[in-house]
């Protein structure tokens, strides 16, 4: 029975954490805000600070400080800091909104992975999950989290909403309104 509920677990968890990111976004240009604006040629970075806003598609970062890593003409890596910064993107399914915040926000463009450290928290259709770094594979859907000994976020928190039954078949989770505050204010 136990392995049988932790099994049921990993798939509710899977089933409700996977995300991919629209093809689209890809395919729009990146609009940038901010207070100040740095670019070095020849390192191919720009860094941004103050109130930086990213949009791109779907996509939406907000963060204190963001520097842009660059190979050739192409974004390779966006590095946001904030208090906390945060990332958020329309998943394919075109329903759901992923978002991430933590005080640091590596998203790997070439990878599609986004890597949450210090205070991280990821919220997709529900469910939420905390912790003091999480891993995000937005190609893949799946994610790792883990807590810190050295700080406030020992373990990692996981929240995972109820779902309705119809007859003997498992429908959708039921969406309940909540949101990352929520989980925040719980913690």
């Amino acid at each position: 029975m136990m392995l049988f509920r932790k099994l049921l677990i990993f798939f509710i968890v899977a089933h409700c954490c996977m995300a991919s990111a629209l093809s689209s976004d890809r395919a729009q240009p990146i609009s940038v805000s901010a207070d100040y604006a740095e670019r070095n040629e020849l390192t191919g970075l720009t860094q941004y600070r103050g109130n930086v806003i990213i949009r791109q598609g779907s996509i939406l970062i907000d963060a204190e400080e963001v520097t842009i890593h660059y190979e050739g003409d192409t974004v390779s890596r966006i590095l946001c800091l904030g208090s906390p910064a945060s990332y958020q993107q329309v998943s394919l399914d075109d329903i759901t909104l992923v978002i991430a915040k933590a005080e640091t926000i590596e998203y790997l463009l070439i990878n599609d992975i986004i890597n949450l450290k210090t205070n991280a928290s990821l919220a997709r259709n529900g469910t939420f999950i905390k912790g003091d770094t999480i891993n995000y594979d937005l190609a893949k859907g799946t994610w790792k989290a883990k807590g810190d000994d050295q700080s406030d976020q020992k373990r990692i928190q996981l929240v995972i909403p109820p779902f309705k039954q119809t007859g003997t078949a498992m429908d959708e989770p039921v969406r309940t309104g909540a949101s990352l505050e929520n989980l925040e204010e719980t913690s």
